[in-house]
């Protein structure tokens, strides 16, 4: 009998049996393999070298028994009968709406078939994020399409889209991974401070970026936060005056989506920072970033690593996501 398990990051080698999904960013090219029945992710990273180890909260000989694993090169996916862990990479080209709404439908399908419909977490990783495709539209706005379409055709009301992250790497397509689980339904948690993204204005693309600032779920002993990938924003406007502005504002929206889970679980007024990971454009930002944001949630620095890469915001240096566990 599964007690509520989850899926949470760990930036250390643990036992590779305990983990269902490992992903690898560096020099590697992107691709998607299976090694000992667990999941393997190579995202490209030139400047920054990183290794996400996905392990069970609570791992039982039951989970371990139920492991099944399989990947064709460009999807994939690992399962241990209640959680699953799946990817896909998008190939790249003049335009990425099609062919991501396409991967982003095929993924969603495969966890519903699968009987693993609760999806709680999600990360899009988008080569040259920042860049216009061959029509002039910047990338993760084209990617942003595809995904809101994606979403619109397999009928998700926006109040019911999962926390994610979207992130540049070097070159590419894109490559999505996420998480899900058969136990009951996750819990959305908004930002007052900000505007659900799924509401931006068209100002920021042809269709909002699809996702809620947060996602509680219930686990053995209490819930997981899963906080999206967190930046600098006011509203819908992104505020850039320094980088100091930015780890402050970036902090303070972390903190409100704690106080506004609190509002739902009182627990959560108890909880700690399980782990965070770091996004900064440049890379002499990284000591006071990683400082600041250590200090601001008590995280060791283990559990906080920092990753060199583009923004979805072309004026924004810094996003952080993270997990934060309540008693």
């Amino acid at each position: 009998m599964y007690t509520y398990n989850a899926l949470i990051p760990n930036y250390a080698l643990k036992d590779i049996q305990e983990n269902l999904a490992v992903v690898h960013y560096g020099n590697e090219k992107t691709s998607i393999t299976t090694q000992n029945d667990v999941l393997h992710i190579c995202i490209p990273s030139a400047q920054t070298q990183l290794t996400e180890y996905w392990s069970l909260l609570h791992l039982t000989t039951e989970d371990a028994n139920q492991r099944q694993c399989h990947a064709t090169g460009t999807e994939g996916w690992c399962t241990d009968g209640e959680n699953f862990f799946a990817a896909c990479l998008v190939p790249d080209g003049p335009e990425l709406a099609p062919t991501s709404k396409q991967a982003y439908m095929r993924l969603i399908q495969l966890a519903e078939q699968l009987g693993y419909a609760n999806i709680y977490r999600i990360w899009n990783y988008v080569g040259r994020i920042n860049a216009p495709n061959n029509n002039g539209l910047e990338r993760y706005r084209d990617f942003c399409l595809g995904r809101a379409d994606a979403f619109e055709a397999l009928k998700y009301a926006p109040t019911t889209l999962p926390a994610a992250t979207g992130i540049g790497f070097q070159n590419g397509g894109v490559v999505v991974f996420l998480i899900a689980r058969k136990t009951p339904q996750a819990t959305n948690i908004e930002n007052p401070l900000q505007v659900p993204a799924y509401q931006y204005p068209q100002r920021y693309g042809p269709k909002a970026p699809s996702f809620a600032r947060a996602t509680v779920i219930k686990v053995q002993n209490g819930f997981c936060l899963y906080v999206s990938g967190t930046a600098s924003i006011r509203n819908h406007t992104s505020l850039t005056q320094n980088i100091e502005q930015e780890i402050a504002i970036t902090i303070q929206n972390i903190q409100q989506l704690l106080k506004t889970a609190a509002t739902k679980y009182p627990t959560f007024k108890q909880s700690i920072c399980d782990s965070l990971k770091i996004y900064v454009r440049h890379k002499k930002d990284i000591p006071l970033v990683s400082q600041a944001l250590q200090a601001a949630f008590g995280v060791e620095a283990a559990q906080a690593p920092v990753l060199i890469s583009d923004i979805c915001r072309a004026e924004l240096s810094l996003e952080v996501e993270g997990v934060f566990r309540a008693p």
